[in-house]
């Protein structure tokens, strides 16, 4: 096992059996499911609008390197400049270049899973930048120096006591304030940010190829606040985010917010960008750096690509019972749950192999999941190539090792006791099987022995 398997085994086992933890994701488990039962309904035909939704996205994998082009060029015309990052380490040089040249001393920034799959804010820091998040959730979050634990509700594990004994520490006011007053000192907080702020970081829903144009929801307003004065607009966005044309729009972003909490399900608010700001007050210079970070070396698997038409609903990994027995935090990457695991294939087969175990092939995740994307069948296929390229976990294939070399021979099995062979199954997977589980338990008869003993007593 790896390195990073042997940390995630422990972290697994500190928190699978806690049981605060457990009644906190249940509730939010259960919360999502009484939200999603009726999403359906909003649809004359909900099966119908995923396959046009698959169909959008999958043409754009065809045409990518045309629409890539496509895009730059009528991004350009448009008036904003066009950047392209081939990785992590690429990209969050090329922030900081942007941020240094522009002379920004103090920047705000806005939800983006890519920036957490980079690790933008922590590097922007180390930098010496001052930069705020915006996000409720990731603010929330940040301020105990933490991962965000959901890619769409970054502080869904924490209680409103542990968020107001945070705010209490970092802001000093009372440590038992109301969940409007702690949101009052939010955004009180924050407000100074965005009337201070030179940059703007945000991420994006989606890049038009033939508009050019750059697609934003969010629920807050804090992306049109963050990005409303400053002089400088930074959209961080992955290559896998590109769609043909903008009346495609009308298909995805309803199907992206299908399970929002609120009734008219739908995100509160959608900004569709087509240049940079200008009029008497601002002069914005707006940056698209386009991210590549290992989006093409996925794109050319033949069946995991599908994944990368996810659209980000959070649907997979609020349904799946993996992710709600051990949460986002364990996960050792910026994508936690289904999604995540498949992704990990393009870091390499030893480095995916653990996570590669993380699904019980329940399907509920596709049941939800408004792209169609048939995620278990895509982890199966992670595990079947890590298997072929005998990056598979140790202790697994030694149990399998044994295993088929005990059944090989039925005699060799019925020489052996019934005791024995259950010291053998003991001491082999008691490790691996775990403490919490049962271990089975081998029957007091072979099938050859009860054969025989049948045969035996009709004669």
């Amino acid at each position: 096992m790896t390195e990073k398997g042997t940390i995630f085994s422990q972290n697994v086992k500190q928190v699978a059996f806690n049981s605060e933890h457990l009644e906190k994701m249940r509730a939010r488990y259960n919360f999502f499911i009484n939200v999603a039962e009726d999403c359906a309904n909003h649809y004359a035909n909900i099966e119908l609008e995923k396959s046009r939704a698959f169909n959008i996205r999958n043409k754009a994998f065809k045409y990518y390197d045309k629409l890539l082009v496509d895009f730059e060029t009528n991004c350009i015309s448009n008036g904003c400049l066009v950047r392209w990052a081939r990785d992590a380490e690429e990209a969050k040089q090329m922030i900081y270049n942007i941020l240094s040249d522009e002379k920004t001393k103090n920047v705000v920034k806005t939800k983006s899973s890519l920036a957490e799959e980079i690790g933008l804010m922590p590097y922007l820091e180390m930098k010496k930048v001052d930069v705020t998040e915006t996000d409720t959730g990731d603010f929330i979050c940040y301020q105990d120096n933490e991962r965000p634990s959901d890619p769409n509700h970054s502080a869904a594990h924490k209680t409103k006591a542990e968020i107001a004994e945070t705010f209490s520490e970092k802001f000093g006011v009372n440590n038992d304030l109301s969940a409007k007053q702690l949101m009052s000192v939010t955004r009180k907080v924050l407000n100074n940010k965005y009337l201070n702020a030179n940059a703007a970081i945000t991420g994006a829903d989606f890049i038009v190829a033939d508009t050019g144009n750059i697609v934003i929801s969010e629920d807050e307003g804090n992306v049109l606040k963050s990005i409303a004065n400053t002089k400088v607009h930074i959209v961080l966005v992955g290559i896998d985010k590109l769609i043909p044309t903008i009346d495609d729009i009308s298909v995805l972003l309803p199907l992206s917010s299908l399970y929002e909490v609120t009734k008219i399900k739908a995100k509160s608010y959608f900004t569709i960008i087509n240049s940079p700001a200008k009029d008497e007050f601002v002069n914005q210079k707006l940056y698209v750096v386009l991210v590549d970070n290992n989006r093409s070396k996925m794109l050319e698997k033949e069946q995991q690509r599908r994944i990368m038409t996810c659209i980000e609903c959070g649907a997979c990994h609020s349904v799946c019972p993996v992710f709600n027995t051990i949460g986002g935090h364990v996960y050792d990457n910026s994508y936690p749950g289904p999604v995540g695991v498949i992704r990990s294939i393009v870091n390499g087969y030893e480095e995916s192999a653990h996570l590669a175990t993380l699904c019980t092939s329940c399907h509920q995740c596709e049941h939800y999941c408004p792209m169609n994307i048939n995620i278990s069948d895509l982890i199966l296929k992670n595990r079947v190539d890590i298997a072929k390229e005998d990056c598979s976990l140790l202790g697994e294939k030694r149990v399998l090792n044994f295993i088929m070399k005990r059944v090989e021979n039925r005699k060799d099995m019925d020489k052996t006791k019934e005791f024995i062979n259950r010291l053998e199954l003991k001491q082999l997977i008691k490790k691996t099987w775990g403490v919490h589980r049962e271990l089975p338990v081998f029957a007091e008869q072979s099938f050859s022995e009860m054969w025989r003993s049948m045969n035996e007593s009709e004669g």
